[in-house]
């Protein structure tokens, strides 16, 4: 009677799984674009300040609520670019609130709890501090969009707008307060190698070649040499030898090289299985 042993396959190690996953979360966090910390950093972005909501991904770019005595009556969004330091800033009012347009100064954005970064009296010229209203008919606005200029850091920013109400007052005042952080990537300069200065006199040629004219006297007793000095040439095949030196640090290499990637290729692909034979006798 003749049977089949099991195959048995040979998995990588748990260690060498570990080891590719982490490798791979490292270039991706290396490469990941990021502004600040998650949570407190706007998008990365520009944006046009014309009051026109319609480039901003209102889900991405969305910073934090706005709200007044526990109630969420707007939405703030951010994005900041880098290349400029600005940031830009769009406020919509929720659930059918508007904004009331007829108080400019009081729809605004501060940094610091000190002035206004920009407000609705800033007006919009293309060069920030830049504001327009949201959908305005000159009482009442879905809200608004700004820019100002802002160095990265870590600040406390707040966001403020009033809400029409049917109150004495007319209006709701809601904010959003809350941390800043912007953190942009600093470009790594590429190295610049530096010249080697030749020295004054030194041949450029592959040899050395006999030394001719008269050489000046140190001092003025010391007279001109005469005759042509004797000097001993370097050996022919010294041209030779360094190719060959660094021909073979090349093959070295890919000989290394290759070596590694059999190795890897050893690792990673399971053997063929292997048949037994058994023999009952």
């Amino acid at each position: 009677m003749r049977g089949f042993a099991r195959s048995r396959t040979i998995q990588p190690s748990a260690r060498l799984a570990a080891t590719l996953a982490a490798i791979a979360l490292l270039i991706g966090a290396v490469f990941a674009p990021t502004v600040g910390a998650a949570g407190n950093a706007p998008s990365a972005g520009t944006a046009n300040v014309n009051g026109s909501p319609s480039e901003w991904a209102l889900g991405a770019d969305h910073f934090a609520d706005m709200s007044a005595t526990g109630t969420t009556m707007g939405d703030l969004y951010l994005r900041y670019d880098c290349d400029s330091e600005t940031l830009y800033a769009l406020v919509l009012a929720r659930d059918g609130f508007q904004a009331r347009q007829t108080r400019p100064e009081n729809a605004y954005l501060r940094i610091d709890g000190t002035g206004k970064l920009v407000s609705g009296l800033s007006g919009d010229d293309g060069t920030p501090p830049d504001f327009a209203w949201v959908s305005g008919d000159g009482t009442l606005a879905a809200g608004y969009e700004a820019s100002g200029s802002l160095a990265p850091g870590t600040y406390t920013l707040r966001a403020h707008v009033l809400i029409a109400d049917d109150s004495a007052d007319g209006y709701t005042p809601i904010d959003s307060n809350g941390p800043l952080v912007i953190e942009c990537a600093v470009a790594t300069p590429t190295p610049t190698a530096t010249p080697v200065a030749t020295p004054k006199g030194t041949p450029t040629g592959g040899g050395v070649g006999p030394i001719t004219g008269t050489p000046k006297p140190a001092t003025g007793n010391v007279g001109g040499v005469q005759g042509r000095p004797r000097v001993t040439l370097p050996p022919t095949d010294l041209g030779a030898a360094s190719v060959a030196r660094d021909d073979s640090l090349g093959v070295r290499a890919v000989l290394l090289g290759s070596a590694a990637l059999i190795g890897a290729l050893l690792v990673l692909t399971p053997p063929s299985p292997r048949r037994s034979r058994k023999r009952n006798r």
